[in-house]
């Protein structure tokens, strides 16, 4: 008993002591999240900080931008302003130049106008002076007359005397005329030299004028530069303002991110729970991303990439070197493959030729994808494994391979069918009016396992049969001919529709995919499945009829 006591003693302070370590944990782990809260909410304010900063700096450069380009326009229409001045004062420059050359000849006119009237005066005043002398002389020579006795003398004389008067007087009236001549030029010289003072004095106001409008230009051009030096730092400060924007909004978002991320792995580490220990030893496949194939093949052989069909055909894409890595790495690993989206599948032939062991397709939709997955795993009677080529277990047959070094040609010829239902009543409400009988017609597909693999897969269709659905015979003379690349994999798909005349469409009746390596040559039967992959009720006998020749 004491034995006992002392053990059960034991046990209680041990798990005393385990009590309180768990407690000290839980402690810990509380105040670790609650320092993590702290951060997280330090972050969120700062993003928050941040996005407010940004929009701010964002209605800034809204700003600018707005006022840069209201600056430009006016700008714009200064210098519009300025050319027009511009114009403007070479105009009034022309003018003033020819008012100037105009001034300058009517002076000259004003110059020799003025000298003739002088002379004319001169010649006038020595014609009256001329007159007055003449007039003396005659009173003169008139009392000389008085007194003497004998005139005769005398009236010669005078004779003379009136000749010299007339021809003074006929001088004095030319000098008259010569006079008005003079003063009439003298007063349209003085009219024309007042109007070129006029001119004169308008031009020198224009060009005051126009030498203030250049000093307006000129301070308008100064104003424009200034302007235009004001609108390029704007849109420089502008484009600074964006480029801080947008390296704010990066910043933010990658917060926003980080933040998002923290949360999603606090959240994820909240819920992920201890892992047992005998659980992890009975655990045999882990999951890994795929990086590089350096990596990948350093992983354990128990390791699992899961990969989309969409890197698939990218990698494929790449070449020979690609395949053979997918091959190597698939020799001791595993590889599983999913669709991209759940709405289709993709070619399933593809992966199985670069060895990957697990290929995941949608069966929620029935296409001819899922009717190759059938036909793949009926090889050896539904057993839900199928083994892999040859080629993808050495090394030394992949290369011939994908340089299809060993093809295989297949012709086939459409004999007959036999026992072909009617499809369901529902989907002749899709594409028709029901008949009844049916128009079947048969078109066979060759999906390969080579680099051709992800071009369009070769078709061959056969002529329509009229209402025979009981033993259709078509003994078509063209041959389905088919050159498989890579017969491990290849997979030939038969299938036959009921072809509506009225809506030109094709119903499926039935189809059957069988690999390569198990076609038989010689006269051989096809047996058809429905889109469930099932020869149940009325789709129990239907097949075809074919001839198989191999090459």
């Amino acid at each position: 008993k004491s034995s006992l006591s002392h053990q059960h003693n034991e046990d209680v302070e041990e798990k005393c002591e385990e009590r309180k370590f768990y407690i000290d944990q839980m402690e810990n782990a509380l105040t670790e999240k609650l320092s993590r809260e702290a951060k997280t909410r330090r972050l969120e304010n700062i993003i928050e900080d941040l996005k407010r900063k940004a929009k701010v700096q964002a209605k800034v450069a809204a700003a600018a931008r707005k006022q840069a380009d209201q600056s430009m326009s006016i700008a714009d229409q200064l210098e519009e302003h300025a050319l027009e001045e511009r114009e403007a004062a070479n105009l009034r420059q022309a003018a003033r130049t020819k008012a100037n050359l105009v001034v300058v000849s009517s002076d000259a006119v004003l110059t020799s106008t003025e000298t003739q009237l002088a002379e004319a005066e001169r010649a006038a005043s020595e014609a009256s002076d001329l007159a007055a002398e003449c007039r003396v002389k005659a009173d003169q020579l008139a009392r000389e007359v008085d007194a003497i006795e004998d005139p005769r003398t005398y009236e010669e004389n005078v004779n003379v005397a009136q000749k010299n008067r007339d021809i003074a007087f006929s001088v004095y009236e030319s000098a008259l005329e010569s006079k008005e001549e003079a003063d009439q030029r003298a007063a349209k010289a003085k009219q024309v030299h007042e109007t070129n003072c006029l001119k004169m004095s308008n031009l020198e106001r224009d060009a005051m004028a126009e030498l203030l409008q250049r000093e307006s230009a000129h301070q308008a051009e100064v104003m424009t530069m200034g302007a235009c030096e004001n609108a390029r730092a704007m849109s420089e400060r502008v484009a600074i303002n964006e480029d801080e924007c947008h390296e704010a909004m990066k910043f933010a978002a990658e917060k926003e991110r980080a933040l998002k991320f923290a949360l999603r792995y606090r959240e994820k580490k909240r819920r992920v729970q201890p892992i047992s220990p005998s659980m992890a030893n009975i655990t045999l496949i882990h999951s890994a991303k795929l990086r590089s194939w350096g990596k990948s093949k350093a992983l354990p052989s128990s390791t699992l990439h899961s990969v989309p069909e969409n890197m698939i055909v990218e990698r494929a894409e790449r070449g020979m070197e690609e395949w053979k890595s997918w091959v190597d790495f698939n020799r001791n690993h595993f590889t599983r493959t999913y669709p991209s989206s759940n709405a289709r599948n993709y070619n399933p032939v593809l992966p199985w030729a670069m060895g990957c062991q697990f290929v995941s397709l949608n069966f929620s939709s029935q296409d001819d994808f899922i009717l190759l997955n059938d036909g793949r795993f009926r090889a050896n009677g539904n057993q839900g494994y199928v083994l892999k080529p040859e080629y993808l277990c050495d090394n030394g047959l992949v290369e011939d391979v994908f340089n299809c070094n060993h093809p295989r040609k297949i012709n086939i010829r459409v004999l007959s069918g036999r026992c072909l239902p009617k499809p369901p009543a529902n989907i002749y409400s899709k594409s028709g009016p029901q008949r009844l009988s049916v128009n079947p017609i048969v078109r066979i597909t060759l999906y390969d396992g080579s680099p051709a693999t992800l071009l369009k897969p070769p078709t061959f269709s056969t002529h329509v049969i009229r209402d025979n659905g009981l033993n259709p015979v078509w003994n078509e003379e063209d041959l389905a001919t088919f050159e498989c690349l890579n017969p491990s994999v290849g997979i030939l798909l038969f299938k036959v529709y009921d072809h509506c005349e009225v809506t030109k469409t094709d119903v499926l009746i039935g189809a059957s995919a069988i690999p390569v390596t198990c076609m038989r040559e010689g006269f051989r039967c096809v047996s058809l499945y429905d889109s469930n992959n099932t020869r149940g009720g009325a789709m129990r006998f239907a097949s075809l009829f074919v001839h198989v020749q191999m090459v």
